[in-house]
């Protein structure tokens, strides 16, 4: 069957990397007829792989972009690259044309189905324009897995968390100061208004009360 898309680049997609972020590749697909023509884009690795658009309808003589963008990874030369695309079109009927782009092609037939196969081919940028791949600071041997590496715990943040904890005890040692201090006030009121044996009992208790919360706050740091 005659083809209704002149593609390009017409045999091979090329993304250049490093490929420690997305690369696109875009192709360019017109619609050399004078009828309408739909287009849909597969691959062979669509987990690797996002298409923007992959399917659609390109009027007489248009052209549309297609954005096949190729998600990171960890780029070996020595690994074969099998991944292929292929580009099927086929004129939109009358019938069609109010149907969905899935019911389209189901329901059309595989002889009105033209086939143009793509192969993709990574490259690497030449010694020379290497400073232009964006920074990153990533093992050369695995760059995209580095990336995504969460450091294990190495305690470092403990001695913070104890300030935190030094200071909060200075803070509640000061209250308790004061509160003693309000108390020996009032005790000092009273005393003047009641019994002298009244003043001994309530220093006593609020020393007591002060020493206990103290130690307790700081065997529970310590421990």
């Amino acid at each position: 069957m005659t083809a209704l898309l002149a593609i390009n680049p017409p045999t091979e997609l090329t993304f250049q990397g490093p490929f420690v972020e997305v690369v696109t590749s875009i192709l360019s697909l017109t619609n050399t007829t004078d009828k309408k023509v739909c287009f849909k884009v597969k691959t062979t690795a669509p987990r690797r792989y996002c298409v923007r658009p992959n399917s659609g309808v390109i009027d007489p003589k248009e052209t549309m972009e297609v954005q096949i963008m190729l998600q990171p990874f960890s780029y070996d030369p020595n690994e074969k690259n099998n991944h292929k695309f292929m580009v099927q079109s086929t004129v939109l009927a009358e019938e069609m044309a109010g149907l969905a782009a899935e019911e389209i092609w189901k329901t059309v037939s595989s002889a009105n189905i033209v086939d143009k196969k793509l192969r993709c081919v990574f490259t690497l940028p030449e010694a020379g324009t290497a400073a232009s791949a964006p920074p990153a600071a990533a093992d050369p041997v695995n760059p995209v897995n580095s990336t995504f590496v969460t450091k294990p715990d190495t305690g470092l943040a403990k001695p913070v968390a104890g300030s935190s904890d030094i200071q909060k005890l200075k803070e509640r040692v000061e209250d308790l100061t004061r509160e003693n201090t309000s108390l020996k006030n009032r005790v000092g009121a009273a005393a003047s208004r009641q019994a002298p044996a009244v003043e001994p009992a309530f220093h006593n208790a609020a020393y007591y009360i002060i020493f206990v919360i103290i130690g307790w706050l700081i065997a529970k740091f310590v421990i």
